[in-house]
């Protein structure tokens, strides 16, 4: 059988820092400010593994193997005139103002 790999620490925070990286591309309330804490991954009094994630508050945390990285909500800088920022429950949103359902891609962010 096998010996079980050990992924470095560093290897672990990276993959976490991609995730959060493809959020921004990906997410309508997207995150920015990174917070690294170190020592075990706990919130709440429960326990995370590496590789698990959670929310503390508004901000997504990531788990690795030293501890976890939070990042919080970004805030939208520019859109399109026809469309306009509105408050989320964690962050914003930026809709169309006639049909405000439907999302509008921001210019920018910022965080």
């Amino acid at each position: 059988m096998a010996e079980p790999v050990h992924v470095p620490s560093s290897w672990a925070l990276l993959v976490a820092v991609c995730l959060s990286l493809n959020l921004l591309w990906t997410s309508s309330v997207t995150q920015a400010a990174i917070y690294h804490y170190t020592g075990a991954c706990i919130h709440m009094d429960k326990a995370f593994l590496p590789g698990q994630t959670f929310m503390k508050g508004c901000n997504k945390c990531y788990c690795h193997d030293n501890g976890f990285v939070c990042f919080s909500p970004k805030k939208p800088t520019s859109w399109p005139e026809k469309c306009r920022r509105i408050p989320a429950e964690c962050g914003y949103r930026v809709v169309y103002r006639e049909t405000p359902d439907l999302e509008c891609r921001a210019y920018s962010w910022i965080g």
